[in-house]
């Protein structure tokens, strides 16, 4: 595992997902991740190898009602929603 990915398990082991504006800002830091791309202005793609990022990322949509599909594509896990 990479040390990006200790520090991420790490800061978010204690992390209960009640405070939504922390939620929000989370996200917003995956969202302005490389990995993620937003086409036609509406559909926002996020592609990762990572379990864990695969699994946070859908906690933290999940936590804020966000309906998202799940699709796996050419070996990476995209999200949409």
């Amino acid at each position: 595992m990479s040390f990006s990915s200790d520090i991420k398990q790490e800061l978010n082991k204690n992390s209960s997902l009640a405070n939504k504006d922390l939620v929000k800002y989370e996200l917003a830091g995956y969202l302005i991740s490389k990995n993620s791309i937003i086409e036609n202005g509406q559909l926002v793609k996020y592609s990762t190898e990572s379990d864990y990022n695969i699994n946070r990322f859908s906690k933290l949509l999940s936590n804020l009602n966000v309906n998202h599909n799940i699709e796996l594509i050419r070996k990476s896990l995209c999200y949409y929603f």
